[in-house]
């Protein structure tokens, strides 16, 4: 005959082993959500890290915009009052400056002409001259220099050159001069005209 199982065999063990069954699954239930949220809660902390620092270099590329802008703006500001000055007050001046720089080397200028256009996206007006001179390559090669040297906005569109016996020479210089445009100016009151 078989020895009788003690009570704790028969009993108890198989009870122990269902409690440990249980409690291993309630800590399966319990725990693996929380594992599984825990690693994406760190998934979505470190995309929001990854944005945080992108957001930061927009922000610091839009600073430096800025502070490009406000410097454009600045030099702008500092263009229009030192560079350029008013149509109204430097037209005159600065036609009669052209003159000038061309007699300065010895050319002789004949009448001059000129047309006036607004130059778009900005309050500057082109002041487009045309002046017939007469003289050698020497003087145009003054003239040229005279004009580098000058204080006001000035550039050179275009010279042809005429050759003629003894040296001298008939030149067409074509220039361009440049104005702030006051607020009242109206492009119906701008058109071209000889001097």
């Amino acid at each position: 005959m078989r020895p009788a199982t003690p009570v704790w065999r028969r009993w108890l063990l198989p009870a122990f082993l269902l409690l440990l069954a249980v409690n291993l699954l309630a800590a399966a239930v319990w725990t693996v959500p929380r594992t599984l949220r825990l690693r994406s809660a760190t998934v979505r902390v470190e995309a929001a890290r990854e944005m945080v620092e992108q957001e930061r270099g927009a922000v610091a590329r839009q600073r430096e915009r800025g502070d490009a802008i406000d410097k454009n703006t600045e030099d702008l500001a500092r263009f229009y009052e030192t560079v350029v000055g008013p149509e109204k007050a430097e037209l005159l001046p600065t036609l009669e400056d052209i003159e000038s720089m061309a007699r300065a080397p010895g050319l002789t200028p004949g009448p001059r002409s000129f047309r006036r256009e607004e130059v778009e996206g900005t309050t500057l007006e082109r002041v487009a001259v045309t002046l017939p001179l007469r003289g050698s390559y020497r003087q145009l090669v003054g003239f040229l220099r005279e004009v580098e040297r000058s204080n006001r906005f000035l550039t050179v569109d275009g010279v042809s050159l005429r050759g003629e016996p003894g040296g001298e020479a008939n030149l067409q210089v074509e220039m361009s001069a440049f104005m702030h445009l006051e607020p009242e100016s109206r492009a119906a009151e701008r058109g071209g005209g000889v001097g």
